[in-house]
């Protein structure tokens, strides 16, 4: 098996990447409701409440966060779980069990664990999936680019020459894996969406990938704008934080051009 095939069986296994599909359109409808061009919403606002109404959904059916179960107790009440999503969205959340996925932060940036595996967020303009530049993120995000990538059928490795490869982030003193990245887009013009999870890259020269591997969880929207995102359900706006982590905000004048710029997480 492939680093790719490893990871997105232990991913499966665990019900994370359920976690992760449920939550992600979930997300984007209420960025969709809260979006508004005329305040002068930009990419920035679309990154920051994608993130944060995204961190709070995996929180929620990972038992993490504000979600996290006390000791001696079970599970949260479901009118804990069902405040801020609809009865759609509560009934299609995926059950886990309180200890399947655990928080690992890295450097604030949220970060959600199992065994050897751990994900962080990352939003991007739709359609630019190939174009993160990780240098220009957070150091999070650009130190996670540099950790050591396993390679497949090598001509050598590291035990030929007496030398121990570790995966991972070599100054992180609380996670011991890989960390991936999980990548998020939505674009509130047209309602095009898509979701990626994979290790990221920095890369060595000009044209090459900023990934090693990645895979396209979840893809779809209409092109030409429309209604909205049909099959996810509604979940009420209210919900966005005027706190954030890792994920810088920018504004953008009425009637100024469309930014570059996205949030972090």
């Amino acid at each position: 098996m492939t680093a790719e095939d490893d990871a997105l069986s232990a991913f499966q296994a665990s019900g994370l990447i359920d976690v992760l599909k449920w939550g992600a359109p979930v997300a984007f409808t209420a960025t969709d409701q809260l979006y508004d061009e005329d305040q002068g919403h930009d990419q920035g606002v679309v990154g920051y409440l994608n993130f944060k109404h995204f961190k709070d959904l995996i929180d929620r059916a990972t038992s993490n966060g504000r979600f996290k179960v006390g000791e001696g107790i079970e599970s949260l009440g479901g009118d804990v779980l069902e405040r801020g999503i609809t009865p759609d969205a509560f009934r299609a959340m995926p059950l886990l069990s309180s200890d399947a996925v655990v928080r690992r932060d890295y450097k604030q940036s949220p970060g959600w664990a199992i065994e050897g595996y751990r994900v962080l967020l990352q939003s991007y303009p739709y359609g630019k999936v190939d174009d993160i530049k990780w240098v220009q993120r957070s150091d999070a995000k650009r130190r996670v680019a540099s950790q050591l990538f396993i390679r497949e059928n090598a001509l050598f490795d590291d035990e030929e020459f007496g030398l121990e490869s570790i995966a991972g982030i070599p100054d992180d003193d609380d996670f011991v894996g890989v960390t991936l990245v999980v990548a998020h887009a939505f674009d509130p013009t047209t309602k095009q969406f898509e979701l990626h999870i994979g290790q990221s890259k920095n890369p060595e020269y000009p044209g090459d990938s900023c990934w090693y591997w990645k895979k396209l969880l979840l893809t779809g929207g209409t092109p030409t704008g429309g209604i909205g995102l049909p099959v996810t359900p509604q979940m009420p706006s209210g919900g966005a934080s005027t706190e954030v982590e890792d994920v810088p905000v920018r504004l953008k004048r009425s009637g100024a051009g469309e930014g570059s710029g996205a949030a972090n997480g």
